[in-house]
């Protein structure tokens, strides 16, 4: 089967311990296996909003 292309970007945010699990799952197995899509990736887990002084969380 061939996949929906998608237009545009599409915003991926992740977050901390039982969000990324479950958000892994929905990704591989609900959209990356039917859409073609480009995902723009953001990490707002708490050490990375440390390490960057939640400067993540405005860009």
């Amino acid at each position: 089967m061939s996949k929906i292309k998608v237009q545009g970007k599409v915003v991926e945010l992740d977050g901390d311990e039982m969000t990324r699990i479950i958000w892994q799952f929905i990704k591989d197995e609900l959209i990356l296996k039917y859409l073609d899509v480009d995902l723009e990736y953001y990490d707002l887990g708490m050490e990375n909003r440390d390490a960057t002084d939640d400067q993540v969380t405005i860009d």
